[in-house]
């Protein structure tokens, strides 16, 4: 299992706001890079394509409240790995909420290899538009 971890990020707002806005895959929509190609999605599913990668698909799968969202492979969608992807959410004081970011990929070595920095610069990406998005909607 390879392990891919964006950076953590401190966001003005309560960790229940955060967390209502990632539980609904049609908000995903707001925080993409360009590199994300044939969006589709609704409340618990969404699919993709990321130039240069695959097609992706995914579902959550279990939510801990204001703690942790469990997002994992949709399978409607074929694609070549499995993973998960977690958010986890801190709270540091009532407005003010620590996030990470975690994909864990099971995949060859070789497909880790090319797979992990595009992937690192994806989910960074998710985590620094979370904070814009949070903070300018207070």
């Amino acid at each position: 299992m390879t392990k891919v971890e964006s950076k953590t990020v401190e966001i003005d707002s309560k960790a229940e706001k955060i967390f209502d806005f990632l539980t609904d895959f049609t908000n995903f929509s707001l925080l993409l890079p360009d590199k994300v190609e044939n969006w589709k999605a609704t409340k618990e599913k969404c699919s993709f394509t990321i130039k240069g990668l695959t097609d992706f698909g995914m579902k959550i799968s279990a939510t801990t409240p204001y703690t942790s969202i469990l997002i994992t492979n949709d399978e409607d969608v074929k694609m070549p790995i499995k993973f998960t992807f977690n958010w986890i959410f801190s709270p540091l004081t009532d407005n003010k909420t620590k996030v990470t970011a975690v994909f864990n990929l099971d995949v060859n070595p070789m497909i880790a290899m090319m797979a992990k920095t595009p992937l690192k610069n994806f989910i960074d990406v998710l985590v620094d538009k979370l904070k814009e998005k949070i903070e300018t909607d207070i």
